[in-house]
């Protein structure tokens, strides 16, 4: 059996900034460990990524985390620390304890429109806030945006060095299309006021546009898109409507949640004939 003399020695390059805990399943040649904050025992993760070429270089990933960590955006769960071992560059950051946007959507099912819309802007603010400085996320999806109670966290910030501002505006499109329907868009290009009742217009338009697989056509900045998001109502549908468009488990489609209502209406229909005639 082999010794692994890597992690020793990573613990030894971390110093007080994480104690190591068990690592986990990672992609991209990157190692990934659990770990806890000294001090505080907050829980942090510590990502060591592989020797450039494959993985970035140790000075990119200390000048992204130093900048991350002056921006100290409130919606960005930004690196806490990042180092070198032996040529390879390694990042602590604070380990996800909430439930990302992607189990709230399998436990729950798409947003309602409000707190869809809600979400949405309160991602987009932080997305622009790094494009504002410079920077890009480059590994936004489903995983990496966290709902802490009323609350929007984006992690995911050490996964990516090198990423462009139109890498996130092209992912809002599919973080979007999963809030207001539960899934995730597919070759179809079928527009989202043709999925979901209760979508206003310019909701259906905005949305079209970030999934647009033509670059030219998508919002050129994320400011653009928060203006959008800004103008909507910031109230959800009437209960019967919020029925009928497809929020909840399941985001059942219109033309479904018709066919239950429908029958709820036949049953009621039923049984009140039977009462008045059968007396």
């Amino acid at each position: 059996m082999s010794h692994d003399s890597t992690r020793p020695r990573l613990q030894l390059s971390l110093g007080g900034a994480a104690l190591l805990g068990e690592e986990r399943p990672s992609l991209g040649g990157r190692r990934v460990f659990a770990a806890n904050c000294r001090e505080s025992g907050s829980e942090l993760l510590v990502t060591l990524h592989p020797l450039p070429p494959e993985g970035p270089t140790p000075l990119a990933v200390l000048g992204r985390a130093s900048r991350l960590q002056a921006l100290a955006h409130p919606r960005l769960n930004t690196p806490i620390a990042a180092g070198d071992l032996d040529g390879r560059a390694w990042v602590v950051e604070p380990a996800p304890t909430s439930p990302s946007v992607l189990l709230r959507l399998s436990d729950g099912g798409a947003f309602g429109v409000k707190e869809g819309v809600r979400v949405l802007r309160e991602v987009t603010r932080a997305v622009a806030s790094l494009h504002r400085t410079g920077l890009a996320h480059g590994a936004l999806e489903l995983e990496t945006v966290q709902l802490a109670g009323g609350e929007v966290k984006v992690g995911g910030l050490a996964n990516r060095t090198t990423a462009e501002a139109s890498e996130d505006i092209a992912a809002l499109g599919p973080l979007a299309w999963a809030l207001f329907t539960g899934d995730l868009p597919d070759a179809t290009h079928e527009r989202l006021a043709q999925r979901r009742r209760g979508i206003p217009a310019g909701l259906d338009a905005l949305v079209a546009s970030l999934l647009s697989p033509d670059p030219s056509l998508r919002p050129p900045r994320a400011e653009s898109v928060l203006a959008a998001l800004d103008s909507f109502p910031a109230s959800d549908p009437a209960p019967f409507s919020t029925f009928l468009d497809g929020a909840g488990r399941g985001a059942r489609t219109p033309r479904g949640r018709e066919a239950v209502l429908l029958a709820v209406l036949f049953g009621l229909s039923v049984l009140i004939s039977g009462l008045v005639f059968g007396r």
